[in-house]
C-alpha cells in the first residue's frame, strides 16, 4: 500500500516495514522527510548500566587459634560498560547502496544495470581524481599563477625522490589517463584535461592574497622613506611621494586586481649598482620576473600571471616605437589570451607592476613629453640589500595597512609640480624647440604655417607628423593653439600664454 505525507500527517499507521525508500517512491519530498524525521527521531541515549541487588553478607566464625590470620581482600568486580564503536555508514536513498562515511563519494558514481561503475562516464572519472585516497589532494588551482598544481605527490610519481608542490606538466596528464585505466576507467587523452581543471577549481587558493594578508605590521613607519634608507636615494619629498605610491600601487594590484596603475618608477644607476637584485629582493623570487616575451604578444600576456613585479631593463635603448609599446602596455587594466588546453580566451585582472631599470649616463631618455607623465625616475645611491631583505615584509605590512586605510596610489595634484620637474629633467628637447623659440621673442600668436618655414618645411611637403612635432613643441614652449578662418581656410593659430618663458 502507499502512504502519502499527508496521509502520515493525519495519523494512518506506517506500514510494516515501510522505509525512506518508499517514502520516495510514495511521493515524499525532501521537506516531508525532514518533517518527518524531525517529529519522530529521538535523540539516541546510552543505556544506564545496571547494578545486581547487594546479597545479604554471611555470618563467619572467625577461625579458632591463637595463629589464625584475617582472609585476604579480594578486589571489587567492576562492570563494563563501554560500548563497541561501530564505523558509520551512508546510504543512498536512489540506489540503497551503502558505503563507509569516509567513502560518501562513491554514492555519487554512476552505475549500470548491473550495478557496476561505468568507464567512460566523466563524472566518474572526476569523482576518482577528486577522492580516491591515493588522489585526494593532488590538484589544486592558484588563482594568482593561473595554473594547475600538483600539491602533493601523485600515485605515479616516485616515492624515492624529494617532493615539492610544483605546476601540471603534459606527462601528468598522460599518467592520470594510465592510472584511472588501472582502475578499469576508459577516459581519453583530450577529455582529462578539461577534468582534472575542474577538479583543481574545488580546492582553488591565492598565493599572493594568502601572502599579503597574512603579514602583520609592527606599527614601525617606512615606506615614507624606504628609497633612500634601502636604495640610497636623496631623501626629498619627490622620492618619498614615489617610493610611497609605487608601493601602495603594488599592494592595490595584490589585493583588488585589475585596479588601474599606468605608472611605474624607473630606477636610474651605474651597471652594477644592483638595482635588478633589489627590485627582486622587494617582490620575492616567487613574485617577481625579469624576462617577457614581446610586450603585447599572447605569450607575455601569458606569461604576466603569476608576476607581481615585473623589470623592464635596460630602457635607455629604448626607441620611440618601443617606449610607445610600454606605455601601451601600461595602461591595461586586464589580459586577455586563450590559454593552453582551453577553448575560450580569457580576460583576466592584472595583479602585475612594473618599475624600470636604466644606465642613463647623464642622457635625456624619456622621448615623448606628452607620455613622460607615466614613468618616476628615481636615482639610487648605495643599495642596503640586507636591510631591504630583513625589512621586505615590514613594507608590505604597512603598505598593506596604508591600502585599507584608503591611502592614494597615485600621485595627488599638489605633488604633480615636483614630478613634472623630474620627468622633465629627463625629457630629450627637440632640436625645433631652440630654433623655434628664438623666433618667437617678441611675438604673442603666430600661425602653424609660419612656424613650419621657420624650421625650413615646405608647406607642400607637410603632414601630421609635423604638425604634431610643432604642436608638441608649442605646448613646451608655453603657447596654446587655436583654429580661425583665413584665406578662405581653417588655420591652425598659436597664442601665447601669459607667464609663458618664450
Amino acid at each position: 500500500m502507499t502512504l502519502s505525507f499527508s496521509d502520515w500527517q493525519s495519523g494512518q499507521p506506517l506500514p510494516k516495514g515501510w522505509d525512506a525508500a518508499d517514502a520516495v517512491r510514495d511521493g515524499w519530498v525532501k521537506a516531508d522527510l525532514d518533517a518527518f524525521m524531525r517529529d519522530t527521531v529521538k535523540p539516541w541515549e546510552p543505556p544506564k548500566p545496571t547494578t545486581p541487588p547487594e546479597k545479604p553478607a554471611e555470618r563467619r566464625e572467625p577461625p579458632a587459634g591463637p595463629s589464625a590470620q584475617a582472609a585476604p581482600s579480594r578486589p571489587v568486580a567492576q562492570a563494563r560498560t563501554v560500548e563497541q564503536a561501530q564505523p558509520a555508514t551512508v546510504t543512498s536513498i536512489q540506489t540503497r547502496k551503502t558505503v563507509q562515511a569516509d567513502d560518501a563519494w562513491m554514492i555519487d558514481l554512476v552505475m549500470n544495470d548491473e550495478g557496476r561503475v561505468k568507464p567512460k562516464v566523466t563524472k566518474n572519472w572526476a569523482l576518482f581524481l577528486e577522492n580516491h585516497p591515493k588522489m585526494k589532494g593532488v590538484f589544486a588551482f592558484d588563482a594568482f599563477k593561473m595554473k594547475v598544481m600538483l600539491m602533493r605527490r601523485p600515485p605515479w610519481a616516485s616515492s624515492s625522490s624529494h617532493w615539492e608542490p610544483r605546476p601540471i606538466q603534459d606527462s601528468d596528464y598522460a599518467h592520470a589517463v594510465m592510472w584511472l585505466e588501472g582502475l578499469y576507467m576508459t577516459p581519453t587523452n583530450s577529455g582529462i584535461a578539461p577534468v582534472i581543471a575542474t577538479v583543481a577549481e574545488q580546492s582553488k587558493f591565492d598565493r599572493l592574497t594568502e601572502y599579503l594578508e597574512g603579514l602583520k605590521w609592527d606599527g614601525t613607519a617606512r615606506i615614507g622613506r624606504w628609497l633612500s634608507y634601502y636604495l640610497g636615494t636623496e631623501d626629498s619629498e619627490y622620492n618619498a611621494t614615489i617610493g610611497l605610491r609605487f608601493l601602495v600601487s603594488a599592494v592595490a594590484r595584490g589585493l583588488a586586481p585589475g585596479v588601474k596603475v599606468d605608472t611605474m618608477p624607473i630606477l636610474e644607476g651605474p651597471q652594477g649598482a644592483r638595482k635588478s637584485t633589489a627590485l627582486r629582493d622587494l617582490f620575492g623570487a616567487e613574485f617577481f620576473t625579469d624576462e617577457l616575451s614581446d610586450i603585447g604578444s599572447k605569450d607575455a600576456m601569458m606569461e604576466l600571471q603569476g608576476v607581481w613585479g615585473l623589470e623592464v631593463a635596460e630602457m635607455h635603448r629604448f626607441n620611440a616605437s618601443e617606449t610607445n609599446a610600454v606605455k601601451k602596455f601600461l595602461s591595461r587594466q586586464t589580459d586577455r589570451y586563450r590559454p593552453p588546453y582551453g577553448r575560450s580566451v580569457v580576460e583576466v585582472p592584472r595583479r602585475v607592476v612594473l618599475a624600470g631599470t636604466i644606465n642613463p649616463e647623464g642622457n635625456a631618455y624619456l622621448k615623448d613629453p606628452t607620455g613622460a607623465r607615466r614613468f618616476w625616475p628615481v636615482e639610487v645611491g648605495r643599495i642596503d640589500l640586507e636591510a631591504l631583505i630583513r625589512d621586505r615584509d615590514q613594507l608590505w605590512a604597512e603598505a598593506v595597512t596604508a591600502f585599507r586605510n584608503k591611502v592614494p596610489h597615485w600621485v595627488q595634484e599638489n605633488e604633480l609640480d615636483a614630478v613634472e620637474l623630474e620627468q622633465e629633467k629627463r625629457t630629450d628637447v627637440d632640436v625645433w624647440m631652440e630654433t623655434i623659440g628664438s623666433e618667437l621673442l617678441g611675438r604673442t600668436a603666430v600661425y602653424q604655417s609660419d612656424v613650419l618655414k621657420i624650421v625650413g618645411v615646405p608647406i607642400k611637403d607637410a603632414d601630421y607628423r609635423h604638425a604634431a612635432r610643432i604642436g608638441r613643441i608649442m605646448k613646451k614652449l608655453g603657447w596654446s593653439m587655436t583654429r580661425e578662418r583665413r584665406d578662405g581656410s581653417d588655420q591652425v593659430r598659436f597664442v601665447k600664454k601669459e607667464g609663458a618663458a618664450w
